[in-house]
């Protein structure tokens, strides 16, 4: 019963984006139907944590609620961005805090391998190992929650103690410098660097004086993370899941849910079908061989092929949608208008969930939707032209260039469509997303896509 709860909630606080219908007023701008907020379990838990800042940064009760509550009228827009850079700010003191942790844990992960390569039992080790584990995964967790980029170090660092704790397995795979790789020594010493420039750390002490002589901090901020219940709730997910969870083996053989045709729409999949094959083997053998531990990121091409796949399905989706607006809103009634717009927005709401949090392209057009329905109802020729625009440059990238010189999709919608028919399209698109769910939570899928954003 617990562990259902806990699945529920998850779904519930997978969204931090939500999309709102406000007060009308000609001063609003598409963008503001798109309100991005927070949860009040995350932001009461960067609120509480400590950090080595001399300068304490926190949130007052008027800055919680714009914080965690969408825009409602013009008035909730101002002064909103100046508070969602301060939480940008205290995202970043937390991680300059957490990188300098982690730093100074390296030495003591380092002695732990020499350790075991002289011939140590690794059942010595073991409970320290599982409680950096979860330290290390309770970081990352926190910044995918945060919306931002762990950064390399916290994933490497975090990887290769899962390689480690399974040491007879993979001991022939560490190389003699498992800790010197530019995501992890060079990386993270050039970040403290960084944090001391913007005085987020003490300039003139180094991480180990700091960290043991404020050994209160990583005492809170580890203590906070395992009680806020956003965070716990994650860890709870994939607490035991192999590393290959991370390189969505999930999502090795669903070629049926990915690459099925969208009514309204003829896509030529066929070249991206091959790139799939090819990948799956490409990952496949990266995770056998444990390439995955002198290099995590050494092959993200099957992330970033499976984000493609699934952004593009998700914009030819809303092409044929404003298709159908385009061509039958003038005629709907005023009921029949609200229930295809509502299941619309819930449709769009669920989708959100499989889109990297940093595709603005996808808030902007259905921002401009929603101004649409609400502001000025015209038609949708610029909506659909903007959106035909960027499905095909992803086939383009997913596909090459067609030698025929022509598109990779075309949309017709040739029938009448009734409500009924609308409403079956509708729930057709729903039914197919919902199906890849039960193949990947959205948990796993995006905290694979933090994994790929740390590529660059």
């Amino acid at each position: 019963m617990i562990a259902l709860s806990y699945i529920f909630l998850a779904a519930y606080f997978i969204l931090s984006v939500k999309f709102v219908t406000i007060e009308s007023t000609s001063k609003v701008s598409p963008t503001y139907y798109v309100s991005r907020t927070f949860s009040s379990f995350f932001v009461k838990t960067v609120n509480n944590l400590k950090t080595y800042n001399e300068r304490e940064i926190i949130f007052n009760e008027k800055e919680i609620t714009i914080l965690t509550n969408s825009v409602q009228n013009y008035n909730d827009t101002k002064g909103r961005d100046k508070v969602f850079n301060k939480l940008d700010k205290k995202i970043e003191d937390i991680k300059c805090t957490c990188s300098s942790i982690v730093k100074t844990k390296l030495v003591y992960l380092t002695n732990i391998l020499e350790g075991l390569r002289s011939g140590g039992a690794i059942e010595v080790a073991k409970d320290k190992l599982t409680e950096l584990k979860k330290e290390a995964c309770l970081m990352v967790l926190f910044f995918q929650e945060g919306k931002t980029n762990a950064a390399k170090w916290f994933w490497s660092y975090f990887l290769k103690i899962l390689a480690i704790i399974e040491y007879e397995s993979n001991k022939y795979f560490f190389g003699d410098t498992l800790f010197e790789g530019e995501e992890l020594q060079s990386g993270i010493t050039h970040f403290i660097q960084r944090c001391k420039e913007n005085n987020y750390l003490p300039k003139n002490r180094t991480e180990t004086d700091v960290v043991s002589k404020t050994s209160n901090v990583p005492t809170n901020i580890f203590n906070k993370l395992r009680m806020s219940i956003i965070v716990a709730i994650d860890y709870y997910m994939i607490e035991d899941k192999p590393v290959e969870y991370f390189y969505l083996k999930s999502l090795w053989n669903v070629q049926v849910l990915l690459f099925s045709q969208i009514t309204g729409a003829t896509i030529e999949w066929r070249p991206t079908i091959r790139q799939y094959a090819v990948e799956v083997n490409k990952t496949k053998e990266y995770v056998e061989t444990r390439q995955w531990i002198s290099k995590p990121f050494g092959h993200l091409s099957f992330h970033n092929l499976v984000k493609q796949i699934i952004s593009v399905r998700t914009y030819i989706f809303l092409w044929v949608t404003f298709v159908i607006f385009n061509r039958e809103m003038p005629q709907m009634d005023v009921d029949s208008l609200n229930t295809i717009y509502n299941m619309t927005t819930d449709t769009i709401v669920m989708v959100h969930g499989y889109m990297p949090h940093s595709d603005t392209f996808f808030s902007d057009v259905v921002g401009a939707f929603h101004c649409v329905m609400h502001e000025d109802l015209i038609n949708f020729d610029s909506i659909i032209s903007r959106i035909s625009v960027r499905v095909k440059e992803i086939l383009v990238e997913l596909n090459g260039r067609n030698s025929n010189e022509n598109d990779w999709i075309s949309v017709d919608i040739n029938e009448e469509l009734s409500t009924d028919m609308i409403k079956t399209f509708l729930q057709e698109f729903s039914d197919k997303f919902r199906q890849l769910k039960t193949k990947v939570t959205p948990l796993n899928y995006d905290l694979a896509l933090s994994l790929l954003g740390e590529e660059s």
